[in-house]
């Protein structure tokens, strides 16, 4: 391990590459088992309550793990720690088709989601020490793009392989275990890990970054509904599976494509206003869906772009926690940023599968534009009250 600071440009670089294919495997698992177990679930007849439930129990899982993995990286080293994470991810995969059951499935889909979650922290840790200042919005384009494209390749396998037997793990299986070979070169390249030194608690990161640390549950619930259930939104909407399957790998394609154009202009224009700007147009694109879904054919643009819009939130949100924080206080966001995710992926999916019967699918939409506009005006209250500040620093 090395400090970040002694790299040179090209080992800059190849570390963060080599960090965002690493964490491309959290993509991967989540976009894989989401949609895939859900479908399972659905094909044997269970209710979209307690397939809300079978989701959650693999986000609960942030909340164990979150508090652990600061000091999980500085005994154990990212290196060891992700390497350590990814194995037991794929582990966990090949137990699921053993038995199909959702109550057997929770604790296997609760360890799961710990091995993602500590991979996830270490690895965004990894790369926010490593991400410099002027071009972090695009560091967070890229690693978005290769974290959605994980995502997107889980419905693809689902397409291609079905939903039937051991065909779709072992593939999912075998994609995180690539995700992970970069690793075996990373020895001299990954940043040293350090001891937990925090003397300000999580009060005092979220009243320093609020407004990022906020767009985690926000987008956690979008994520989390949307991979569970748009499928099942397009199955009753009259889609046929494959279409519905596809639906969902639409979201996910336009989520990648989002991050990187919205990451390079969250370099050029004040970060603030290019979220608010992301979060009014993603709003506007969650109802647009609703009008879009019956029509059939418009589903599909529209889709792309609300998942564009969803990834351009993540991507300037990361840029601004990268701003905002150092050293030891950026491994504590990251971990705060992850425990907030954990509880937007863990309620969304209950509270959509309860909605959805009892309004029909499009509450997964209601969830959602909920969701949005709850950030939303946060973030303008918050934009107003810095506005407010610095008038008053200037009059004085």
């Amino acid at each position: 391990m090395t400090g970040s600071a002694s790299l040179s440009a090209a080992q800059r670089r190849l570390s963060l590459l080599i960090a965002i294919v690493c964490i491309s495997a959290v993509g991967t698992t989540m976009g894989l088992t989401w949609p895939l177990l859900s479908l399972i679930l659905d094909s044997r007849g269970f209710s979209s309550g307690l397939i809300g439930l079978s989701a959650a129990s693999q986000s609960l899982s942030i909340f164990a793990v979150a508090p652990l993995a600061p000091r999980l990286v500085a005994r154990f080293g990212v290196l060891r720690t992700a390497s350590g994470a990814i194995l037991a991810a794929a582990l966990l995969l090949a137990l699921l088709p053993l038995h199909i059951d959702p109550y057997g499935w929770m604790p296997i889909r609760f360890l799961l989601g710990a091995s993602v979650s500590l991979l996830f922290i270490a690895c965004q840790t990894w790369i926010q020490q490593t991400a410099i200042d002027e071009s972090r919005g695009l560091v967070g384009g890229v690693l978005g793009f290769l974290w959605s494209s994980g995502f997107a390749i889980g419905p693809i396998i689902i397409t291609l392989a079905g939903i039937e037997g051991w065909a779709p793990f072992l593939c999912g299986i075998a994609l995180v275990l690539v995700a992970a070979l970069p690793l075996l070169f990373a020895r001299k390249l990954v940043p040293a890990a350090h001891a937990d030194e925090r003397r300000r608690g999580f009060r005092h990161l979220f009243a320093a970054a609020a407004i990022a640390l906020l767009a985690a549950p926000t987008l956690a619930v979008s994520d989390a509904v949307n991979d569970s259930f748009l499928s099942l939104y397009g199955l009753r909407s009259g889609f046929s599976q494959q279409n519905a399957v596809l639906l969902l790998t639409t979201l996910f394609v336009g989520t990648t494509i989002g991050h990187l154009p919205i990451g390079w202009l969250a370099d050029r224009i004040e970060r603030r206003k290019v979220l608010i700007a992301t979060v009014i147009v993603t709003l506007l694109l969650t109802l647009a869906v609703m009008v879009a879904m019956p029509v059939g054919w418009l589903a599909w643009p529209v889709v792309f772009l609300w998942g564009a819009g969803l990834g351009g939130i993540w991507t300037v949100a990361f840029a601004m926690l990268g701003d905002r924080f150092r050293g030891t206080e950026l491994a504590a966001a990251t971990t705060l940023s992850s425990l907030l995710y954990g509880v937007g992926s863990t309620l969304g999916p209950v509270i959509a599968g309860h909605a959805m019967e009892l309004w029909g699918p499009i509450a997964i939409l209601i969830v959602s534009a909920a969701a949005l506009t709850g950030y939303l005006a946060v973030c303008l209250l918050l934009e107003r009250n810095v506005a407010a500040q610095s008038t008053e620093r200037t009059i004085t």
